[in-house]
Formats: C-alpha cells, sequence, structure tokens
C-alpha cells in the first residue's frame, strides 16, 4: 500500500514558483526544488514526475493565477485606453517592487527556454493570446468611443502592446527603474492618439 502524501501539492507548487521565477528553469537545482519546497526527491518524482513536469506544473499555475489579477482591468466591460494605461502602470509597479526583481515567469519562459521547450512555448504562446485578445477587445471599445483614430490598426496595436509588457518585464530584470519603465508605458500611449 503507498503511503500518503505528506506535503501540500498546492503550497510546494507555489514555492516552486517562486523559486523558476527567481532563478530560472536551468538554474533550478533538484536540490534546491528540495530544499525550498520542503519535499524529498522521491516524493517530488513520485507527486510530479519530473523537474520538467514539475516546471510546467508551477508554469500553468501561474498563468492561471496571474492571468485573473493582471488582466482584471482589461476585462472590465467597456475597458479602454484608461484601464490599459491602469494595466501598465500596474505592471510596472508590481515588476519593480519585488525584490529580488522576479519578472513574469511566462516572459522568463520565452527568454531563456524558447523553441527548446515546445510544451512550455506552447503555454506561453496562449498566455501571449488571451493577453493579446484583452488588448484587442479594449483597444476595439476605445476606438469605437472615438479615442483612436478610426484608421488605427488595433490587430497589430494589441501586438504592440504584448511587445511592450514583454520588454518591460524583461527591462525590470535589468534594474531599469519605475520611472523609466512608466515614461516608456507615457511614450507608447501618447503615440496611439
Amino acid at each position: 500500500m503507498a503511503r500518503p502524501r505528506s506535503f501540500d501539492e498546492e503550497a510546494a507548487l507555489e514555492q516552486a514558483v517562486r523559486l523558476f521565477r527567481e532563478r530560472g528553469y536551468e538554474a533550478t537545482s533538484l536540490a534546491d526544488l528540495e530544499a525550498q519546497l520542503g519535499v524529498g526527491r522521491q516524493s517530488l518524482y513520485n507527486t510530479f514526475g519530473s523537474k520538467q513536469a514539475l516546471f510546467l506544473k508551477a508554469l500553468d499555475r501561474y498563468r492561471r493565477e496571474s492571468a485573473a489579477a493582471v488582466l482584471e482591468r482589461l476585462n472590465v466591460p467597456g475597458a479602454g485606453l484608461d484601464e490599459i494605461r491602469a494595466f501598465f502602470h500596474q505592471a510596472v509597479e508590481s515588476l519593480t517592487s519585488v525584490d529580488p526583481r522576479c519578472g513574469c515567469l511566462v516572459t522568463n519562459t520565452i527568454v531563456e527556454r524558447g523553441p527548446q521547450d515546445a510544451e512550455a512555448l506552447l503555454r506561453c504562446n496562449a498566455a501571449r493570446d488571451v493577453l493579446e485578445r484583452a488588448f484587442r477587445r479594449a483597444l476595439a471599445q476605445a476606438k469605437a468611443r472615438g479615442e483612436l483614430p478610426a484608421a488605427m490598426d488595433a490587430e497589430a496595436l494589441a501586438t504592440l502592446l504584448v511587445v511592450h509588457t514583454y520588454g518591460l518585464n524583461v527591462l525590470a530584470k535589468t534594474g531599469a527603474t519605475a520611472a523609466e519603465l512608466h515614461a516608456s508605458v507615457e511614450a507608447l500611449l501618447a503615440g496611439l492618439r
């Protein structure tokens, strides 16, 4: 008869998310995971299967939890340019207040793992698609209210906003200040009108 689990899987996943955000996939060893999660190697393997499987579950958890919080402003009925601005300002504050600056696990994964990890990239592309759709909806509503020029290409602009979102994440990890990142957001948004 198998022994019952002696740890909380959800709490372990939360710790794994933190560790992978701080260090990335490659720099996180099994020994690091054991120490951070307070779980033995065999229990990790029995529960998650492998480091890669644990990473993918942590990435899924991060996407579920962060998507709800991050996209809240963009998904309110009638969201427009004000909500896009609020989204970016909230992102900058979040990115520059964390110590160490961990960044976004999705962005970090794209940069670190890229096409070498097809399963992780598939999840990252799904997260990007959700963000891009939210931007597209807010831009369409802003355009309908006359906040944007009628000729503005909402599809291309939504992609630009995703690129800027990911760029903020990368720059924050390099030590860019909140003021620098806020200024880049304001320059981007000023160019929309």
